[in-house]
């Protein structure tokens, strides 16, 4: 059976519909003739008819496949596994460029050609395209005559553009049901299929169900997208390692990567994939994959302050909070996601920056044409909060990402109002109307209209237009097919962002009010459970708050003494593993606080039974490192400890006075008084009313 990539897609278009399809809306979509249509339709009608499918023409309507679901499917798995393919220009080029990515040698321009049943001049042209592409990947495409062609770079940017293709054409739904039902080869397209081939299939499942098996050891939960990304990554790297290919990683970096929580389970599946695959995994996996797994977090960690990130970092992504929310005139320090997510994006970055290793984002161009206003607050509070350091345009867009993220997820953003053109305004409108609510749920109501309609509305009602057909009237509109493939959803995807950052940084926020609604037994059995531990947290830091003054001149006797006393308090079991615990921290990364005299030591440890937060006042001054990564003097020591087994709930208390300390000025005053009495005071009452918003809201 041979089906042209023009048939294949009207096939498509008519097995997804329910309802009659004008003639002239396919022939729009296709963009041909009606009269190629009417053509194409009778093979098209043969085709169907063996597969007990009927082919049913309404004069002045339009066309409709009608038949059961069972030969619905049976005929878009013959589509799919077809003999010849005639493959569109955009299916033909990521074929060719994920062949020229899995070989190690050059292939001669007139193999691709005959393997593709294409002429060397399509080939040629293709490969204009694809040397584009490789481009954001740092990838050069090198074409001699009489050599061939092949892919030339580093083995991970190599692998970061076979994961990009996997991630960019395969269908999230398809790679979750072949990871979790075992769906069979037919039910995937060609391109799917070749693509998947990149990454040993026979071996998804068993990466995914190990990789299953340490997620408990996150502690926090996993995007679709992220899990996938994950999955792919580890099975294009057996894959590569397979081949003999393998990934480098700078040593000071790697280093810097040891001491995350990320790294410990990164360990843990190494090992587990080891056993699996009877395979060594050198090092360089392992930092790669803390990488992945530092950079999927999806909701705020309450650890982040305290334990995985340094409070340098923490320190300034605060100051650059702070820097746009004045500048957007919107308080984004309540974003708790927002700060943990730019703390985790920062730490590896700043350390990129200052190696001046290559930064990369394909959508860099993108970003700064959706969020131009966003973007050059960015980059002002970037040069504002890290003087002396360069942020290149890939790193302030994806920092634009995270601010927009949190605008954009403010509370009392609406729904869009969405208006769907079409030729008819049925049929192909309808099929993109729902395909739109279901990949968009910022889309609250589409309204799909005909092109002779569009005189009539007020467009301004709208908040955007799309429409599958051009318009000669109008500017602000995004095109798209009405099968929205994934390229259109991109489309959408930045529209739907523009017009809601637009929105936002235009409008007021209004006050709404609350809506009461009962709560089921067991929300509020959670509920109190939550308030209890942070009531117990709070009253347990509230109990050691203390100021202990030391003649010692050593920061380590100190810190001895000061720990020691609380061992004496039963706040902890060993004082010298926790003394042993603040100095390896101190190790890490700076702890001083910049322009004060304050330090903050701080760990988590078995080995600490309870919360503690308290000063140790020095004598003479002692030289440590600052937040800012210059030597400071420091006479003034915070300690804040912590068990490893804390409630979520307790984690926040302690999350919340590390804000104080580095945000407020208030409270760095109390810290550098040497009043014990108003230090007990102040963070006293801090906590009252932090443990009371928690109880009223």
């Amino acid at each position: 059976m041979y089906i042209s990539a023009r048939e294949r897609k009207m096939i498509e278009l008519l097995l997804l519909s329910n309802e009659t399809i004008a003639i002239k809306e396919i022939a729009e979509w296709l963009d041909v003739s009606t009269r190629t249509v009417h053509r194409d339709l009778q093979g098209i009608e043969t085709l169907l008819r063996d597969h007990g499918l009927l082919l049913q023409k309404t004069a002045g309507k339009g066309v409709i496949i009608e038949g059961n679901q069972e030969n619905r499917k049976r005929m878009q798995e013959s589509i799919n596994k077809q003999d010849g393919v005639d493959y569109t220009p955009e299916e033909r080029q990521v074929l060719v460029l994920s062949k020229l990515l899995e070989i190690k040698q050059p292939i001669k321009l007139f193999a691709l050609a005959s393997d593709l049943e294409v002429t060397v001049a399509t080939i040629s042209y293709d490969l204009d395209k694809i040397e584009q592409m490789l481009n954001d990947f740092q990838l050069d495409l090198v074409r001699k005559r009489g050599y061939g062609v092949e892919v030339k770079g580093s083995e991970s940017r190599i692998r970061e553009a076979i994961s990009f293709l996997i991630m960019e054409h395969m269908n999230e739904l398809d790679f979750i049901k072949l990871l979790r039902e075992n769906v069979q080869d037919s039910s995937l397209d060609l391109v799917s299929e070749r693509l998947l081939g990149l990454v040993s299939r026979d071996k998804i499942s068993l990466i995914e169900q190990t990789i299953e098996t340490i997620r408990p050891s996150l502690n926090y939960n996993l995007t679709d997208q992220a899990y996938i990304g994950l999955v792919v990554h580890i099975a294009l790297a057996m894959e590569r390692l397979k081949q003999g290919e393998f990934i480098r990683m700078d040593e000071e970096y790697f280093h810097s990567l040891r001491n995350s929580k990320e790294f410990k389970v990164a360990v843990q599946l190494i090992e587990k994939l080891e056993d699996l695959f009877h395979i060594e995994i050198p090092e360089a996996e392992t930092g790669y994959i803390t990488m992945h797994l530092m950079g999927a977090k999806v909701r705020y960690d309450t650890d982040a302050l305290i334990e995985d990130s340094s409070l340098s970092i923490a320190f300034k992504a605060k100051q650059l909070i702070e820097f746009v929310s004045k500048a957007v005139n919107h308080d984004l320090h309540e974003s708790n996601q927002l700060l943990n997510d730019l703390v985790v994006h920062l730490k590896p970055s700043v350390y990129r920056i200052q190696q001046q290793m290559d930064i990369q984002n394909p959508l860099t161009e993108q970003i700064e044409q959706d969020y131009p206003d966003l973007f050059e607050i960015v980059h002002d509070g970037t040069a504002h909060v890290f003087p002396g350091m360069t942020f290149p345009k890939e790193e302030t867009a994806y920092i634009v990402m995270h601010f927009a993220s949190a605008l954009l997820n403010k509370k009392g953003t609406r729904g869009l109002h969405v208006l769907v053109v079409c030729s008819s305004g049925m049929g192909t409108a309808k099929i993109l109307a729902a395909k739109l609510q279901q990949q968009f749920y910022e889309i609250e109501e589409v309204e799909h209209r005909s092109l002779f309609d569009l005189e009539k509305l007020d467009h301004q009602s709208y908040d955007l237009m799309i429409s599958t057909i051009p318009l000669s009237d109008f500017t602000d509109y995004v095109l798209v097919n009405p099968m929205l493939p994934l390229k259109d959803i991109h489309k959408v995807q930045h529209a739907v962002r523009k017009v809601k950052m637009n929105e936002r940084m235009k409008r007021v926020k209004l006050a709404t009010p609350l809506q009461v609604k009962d709560e089921s037994i067991q929300s509020i059995q959670q509920s109190v459970e939550s308030i209890q531990h942070y009531a117990t947290t709070v009253t347990q830091i509230i109990e050691h708050l203390a100021v202990l003054r030391t003649s010692e001149t050593d920061k380590e006797i100190a810190l001895n003494e000061a720990c020691e006393h609380l061992r004496r308090s039963q706040v902890l079991h060993d004082a010298t593993k926790v003394v042993d615990a603040l100095l390896e921290r101190e190790e890490v990364g700076g702890l001083g606080i910049p322009e004060t005299k304050l330090a903050i030591y701080h760990t988590k440890l078995r080995e600490i039974v309870q919360p503690c937060f308290m000063m140790i006042t020095l004598e003479k001054e002692a030289s440590v490192l600052g937040m800012d990564g210059e030597m400071m003097a420091s006479d003034r020591f915070i300690l804040m400890l912590a068990p490893s087994h804390l409630s979520s709930g307790g984690n926040e208390v302690l999350s919340y006075l590390s804000s104080l300390i580095v945000e407020d000025k208030e409270c760095t005053k109390v810290l550098e008084s040497d009043d014990e009495e108003q230090m007990k005071t102040y963070f006293s009452n801090k906590l009252y009313n932090f443990l009371r918003n928690k109880l009223t809201n």
